[in-house]
C-alpha cells in the first residue's frame, strides 16, 4: 500500500520469518547494524526511512519515500546490484512468503483499513 504525505509516500509490507528462535534471533541481530552497502542503497533511491515490526513470525515494514520514489527502477535496480542480491539471498534463510503472497514474491503490500486524518471531527 503506498499513501502520500505531502512531500513522501508511505509503504506498509508484510513478510512472515520461518518459525525457529534461533534463525529468528538472527535474523533479528541482522537487522541491528545492517550492511553499509544496503543503507547507502536504499537511501540513494529515495527511501527516506525504513521500520520493521515483528509479531511472532510475522514481519510488519513501514517505508518511508521520496514522492518521486519508483518501486520497479528500485527493484530493477537492487537486482543489478551484487550486494544487494547477496543480501537478499541470505535474508531468504530467515523468512518465508504470506500465505497471501503471490509467487516469486516477498515483501507484499497491506492494504490500509483505517486513517484517522480521514475521520471528521465532531
Amino acid at each position: 500500500m503506498s499513501a502520500s504525505h505531502g512531500e513522501t509516500r508511505r509503504y506498509c509490507q508484510a513478510l512472515d520469518l520461518v518459525d525457529d528462535p534461533q534463525l529468528i534471533a538472527e535474523y533479528q541481530q541482522y537487522h541491528r547494524h545492517i550492511w553499509p552497502e544496503i543503507a547507502q542503497h536504499l537511501r540513494q533511491h529515495g527511501i527516506q526511512n525504513m521500520e520493521i515490526y515483528r509479531l511472532g513470525t510475522r514481519l510488519f515494514m513501514i517505508m518511508e519515500t521520496c514522492a518521486s520514489f519508483d518501486s520497479a527502477i528500485f527493484s530493477r535496480r537492487s537486482l543489478e546490484n551484487p550486494k544487494v542480491c547477496e543480501w537478499e539471498a541470505l535474508m531468504w534463510k530467515y523468512q518465508r512468503a504470506t500465505p497471501w503472497t503471490p509467487n516469486g514474491e516477498k515483501w507484499v503490500a497491506m492494504e490500509r483499513l483505517f486513517s484517522l486524518q480521514e475521520q471528521t471531527r465532531s
